[in-house]
């Protein structure tokens, strides 16, 4: 079983949902959550790329045995409740691979120091 727990905040024309998404189950969970706002998401974002576990209105995401995630997003709709509904939830099998944009998602940032940079004369 998967519990999901929820709260949204408005503030300042802009509805903020933060869910915690819990794991009862001894094995790994896929789930998907959607947003049931009445408008656009706005889902976080990482220098300038989207969330890879977001795409459009639609959260997935693994959630480990015993184990919580957090899930947030924004959006100028107006609150309702719930703000999250739970679309799918699966055990994750083991032929299940990460995505490209997830692979990419968990790298650390990295940038050449600037004496690399510079060319001695």
């Amino acid at each position: 079983m998967v519990e999901v727990d929820w709260e949204t905040d408005r503030r300042e024309g802009v509805t903020f949902v933060t869910a915690i998404v819990a794991n009862t189950q001894t094995t790994p969970q896929t789930v998907r959550l959607e947003n049931r706002l009445d408008g656009p998401t706005w889902s976080p974002r990482r220098n300038g790329i989207t969330a890879p576990e977001w795409d459009g209105d639609v959260w997935e995401g693994t959630v480990e045995p015993g184990r919580r995630r957090g899930v947030g997003f924004a959006s100028p709709s107006p609150p309702t409740e719930p703000p999250l509904e739970v679309l799918e939830v699966s055990r994750v099998s083991d032929a299940t691979t990460a995505t490209a944009d997830e692979v990419l998602a968990e790298l650390d940032g990295w940038a050449p120091t600037p004496d690399v940079l510079t060319r001695d004369p």
